[in-house]
This record gives C-alpha cells, sequence and structure tokens, in this order.
C-alpha cells in the first residue's frame, strides 16, 4: 500500500480580488478624508498671497500720498503695478491672464470719508477672481483702508480674526 502525500498549494502567486477591492476601499476611504483638508490648505496659502499684495498695494499707496499728496486713485498709478487691475495667479506673481488669476487687486475707494471713516484715505480689496476655487474659501474678499482697518466680507460667518 502506498502512502498518497496531499498536495499542497504554494505560495500564493498575486492578490486576489477580494484584496484588491478591500485596498481600493481604503485608498477611497483615506482620499475623501484628505481631499477636502488638502483644497482648504490650499486655499489657505493663497490667501496668504492675496493679503501680502493688500498690505504691498497700501504701501505703494503711501509712499503715492507722500509724492503727490493724496492717494491713486487706480493702481496703475503706483510704482511696479502696470494695470488698472492687477491679478495674482497660484505663485502669487503679477500677471493679467484672467485664466491664471486668483486673486483680483483694486482700489475700492479713494477720498471717500463713508468708506474709509476719515478723508483723505483709500481702500484696497482683493476679490477671489471668478471661476477657480479661492470663490469657495470662507473669508471671501479682503479689505484694507489708509487707517489700517482690515476687514472681509464673506457669506459664512468666520470672523476677520481668523482671516486677517
Amino acid at each position: 500500500m502506498t502512502k498518497r502525500s496531499l498536495h499542497t498549494r504554494g505560495a500564493a502567486q498575486g492578490v486576489t480580488l477580494v484584496e484588491l477591492v478591500v485596498v481600493m476601499a481604503i485608498v477611497a476611504i483615506l482620499a475623501t478624508i484628505a481631499y477636502p483638508s488638502y483644497l482648504n490648505q490650499v486655499r489657505k496659502s493663497k490667501r496668504a498671497a492675496a493679503k501680502s499684495a493688500l498690505l504691498d498695494a497700501a504701501n505703494r499707496e503711501e509712499q503715492y500720498y507722500f509724492s503727490n499728496r493724496g492717494y491713486a486713485d487706480a493702481l496703475n498709478k503706483l510704482a511696479g503695478y502696470s494695470n488698472a487691475t492687477v491679478f495674482f495667479d497660484k505663485d502669487g506673481s503679477q500677471t493679467a491672464v484672467a485664466a491664471d488669476a486668483v486673486y483680483e487687486l483694486s482700489v475700492a475707494a479713494v477720498d471717500d470719508a463713508a468708506a474709509c471713516g476719515t478723508a483723505p484715505c483709500f481702500q484696497l480689496q482683493a476679490v477671489p477672481h471668478p471661476g477657480n476655487d479661492q470663490e469657495n474659501d470662507a473669508c471671501g474678499t479682503f479689505t484694507i483702508t489708509s487707517s489700517n482697518t482690515r476687514d472681509v466680507s464673506n457669506t459664512t460667518s468666520t470672523p476677520v480674526s481668523e482671516c486677517w
């Protein structure tokens, strides 16, 4: 009588369909958790570029005031700004190409005591450019005046201190 040995299966030669589905499910769950957080961080960095641009333009307004005894009513009058409306693209550089624009920087009011509190004054705005994801930012439009009053106009209840 001969003994028959049971054939034992060797090492697995690949992944099964069940293992693949489990891995894909885990990756999908991680992506749905991480992607909104990633987008929020990207918006936050673009927000920082807009604030920096506003502060730079406010500084140039003050320089313009000391040279001309009045504030500039358009950005193209300020040194370094060539367009009446300045767009800042994804890396924060100045551009006139609307497709790459993230924020639109403009002079909203000049010598308007109702807008600024005292005259002479200026009010600068950084408005999220239509058509990009920055429109979904909780802070919305940034505003700064000659008296260094900083404000945001948004549809959410995000406080100014969180945005600025």
